[in-house]
């Protein structure tokens, strides 16, 4: 077993860095999943990394930045029902039945039971919590143990194994089997490749809502766009037997697959797609919202993709390439963390200094930003959108610029999951994600995200599958607050 340098957070996106063994003491730098109540998202099919102007739609001129479809004095914001604005609790998913055991060879069940046995061991030994949430870790050992011993195939003891993990009770801690540990560290290189529509969708309720398309997919060319809900696939649900999102909407290339669909407010209609392989980077999405003031707004899908750093970059250069902006809205409601180096790095486009520290039961160390001025984003006027799908590092993050004075928060308060993961690899290829360390803001205690999540400084609820774009009530609000004198 392998320890991999790796923090919190989703789902998603794993390191693809160095491993080391666990002496010395590593410095972790992060993983990305959501909390396991809210939801999680299935990337689809990413497109080629975007051209280097990263105009997120078509354009005859390839330095132009789109407008948003908000527009001051214009749109109407929509208005969020009663369960938003009450800020109900997400529903967890069900906890899946046990495995049916099946008889197996010795050679697979004496592999998975040293796999299970250098997993249990890492948790006892790493674990975060030294009472594992008050829960009995020998006796969870000894009821997955004897699953092993009955027989399990290969897709049973992995899904058997993130159970397991899902018993310590943090609801973020996972492990991941050993082909998505592959597909997660392309993910994080930026190197995605996948069949389906180009989509990353995240499921609420009984349904799944869009949450960016990519350039050049099937998707977009149909129309679809962020917030848009997916239904059904081929005409069945589009969640799975568990309570997970389906995995129908991907199949072989050049297929076809039928969802039902709606628009914010609108009527479901069905859309056939053709399916396709595309490769590269997912895409970060900006705008300049129309008005007397610059103001631009970033939306930030999460901090589980090393492009994304520089293609911020590129938006700032891109926004600021006819004249300084007079404020920005970085949108974390969708970002579920990532890893610690890509946290870092866009920290220090918009502060400098030490913001805090990493804890763990046996030391402390320090989050030092480093600034980088990229058209004048140190001194820009700075809103930061959250929501109960903010989460780990999009936490720590939007947390950070606020206990700082560096911004102000716009949104509902997240949840509060914002455990350090440690990436543990083992012999088979697969990787568990175990909280190690909690985060301590300067001058607040340690810990205290855990317990309060990120409070705003003006509350606007919203749930992502209620509006649009053009009628989006936390960007009408900090659109307000930026405009003020």
């Amino acid at each position: 077993m392998r320890l991999r340098l790796s923090l919190l957070t989703l789902i998603l996106a794993s390191l693809a860095c160095q491993t080391l063994f666990p002496t010395p003491a590593p410095i972790p730098t992060a993983t990305a999943r959501p909390p396991r109540p809210t939801a999680t998202l299935a990337p689809d099919v990413p497109t080629p990394t975007p051209p280097a102007s990263l105009v997120p739609t078509e354009s005859a001129d390839p330095n132009a930045v789109r407008a948003c479809a908000y527009q001051p004095g214009v749109s109407i914001p929509a208005q969020m029902p009663a369960e938003v604005t009450n800020g109900a609790t997400p529903t967890p998913y069900p906890t899946p039945a046990p495995p049916t055991p099946q008889a197996e060879d010795v050679a697979t069940t004496a592999r998975q039971l040293k796999t299970y046995q250098d997993l249990w061991d890492t948790v006892n030994k790493n674990y975060l919590y030294a009472d594992f949430n008050g829960h009995d870790w020998n006796a969870v050992g000894k009821k997955y143990k004897a699953l092993i011993q009955a027989g399990l195939s290969d897709d049973d003891f992995y899904l058997a194994m993130d159970e397991m993990i899902a018993e310590l009770g943090d609801e973020h801690s996972f492990y991941e089997s050993p082909a998505a540990v592959k597909e997660s560290d392309a993910s994080y290189a930026g190197n995605n490749d996948y069949v389906g529509i180009g989509v990353l969708h995240t499921l609420i309720g009984d349904r799944s809502v869009i949450i960016y398309t990519f350039p050049g997919s099937p998707a977009r060319e149909a129309g679809l766009k962020s917030h848009d809900a997916i239904l059904a696939v081929n005409g069945e649900p589009i969640t799975s037997i568990d309570g997970g999102p389906s995995t129908a909407i991907r199949g072989p290339e050049g297929t076809s697959v039928t969802l039902t669909v709606t628009h914010p407010g609108g009527e479901p209609f069905d859309l056939t797609l053709i399916r396709r392989r595309i490769t590269g980077a997912a895409p970060i999405d900006y705008c300049l919202v129309p008005g007397p003031r610059r103001i631009g707004y970033l939306f930030l899908p999460g901090l589980d993709d090393e492009t994304f750093p520089d293609q911020m970059r590129a938006a700032l250069e891109a926004f600021t390439r006819d004249g300084p902006l007079d404020g920005l809205v970085l949108d974390n409601r969708q970002n579920g963390g990532g890893a610690s180096d890509i946290l870092e790095n866009v920290l220090s486009l918009f502060m400098r200094g030490t913001v805090g520290q990493f804890v763990n039961r046996q030391e402390k160390r320090p989050l030092t930003i480093t600034p980088e001025d990229v058209g004048g984003s140190q001194s820009v006027p700075l809103i930061v959108l959250v929501d109960v799908d903010t989460a780990s590092f999009g936490e720590v993050m939007s947390g950070v610029l606020q206990n700082s004075g560096r911004a102000r928060v716009v949104g509902q308060t997240t949840l509060g999951n914002v455990e350090i993961l440690w990436g543990y690899d083992f012999d088979d290829s697969s990787r568990v994600w175990l909280a190690h360390e909690t985060f301590q803001p300067v001058d607040l205690p340690n810990g205290i995200w855990e317990k309060t999540g990120i409070v705003p400084d003006v509350l606007v609820p919203t749930r992502w599958d209620l509006f649009s774009e053009a009628t989006d009530p936390a960007l009408a609000k900090a659109v307000e607050l930026l405009s003020q004198p």
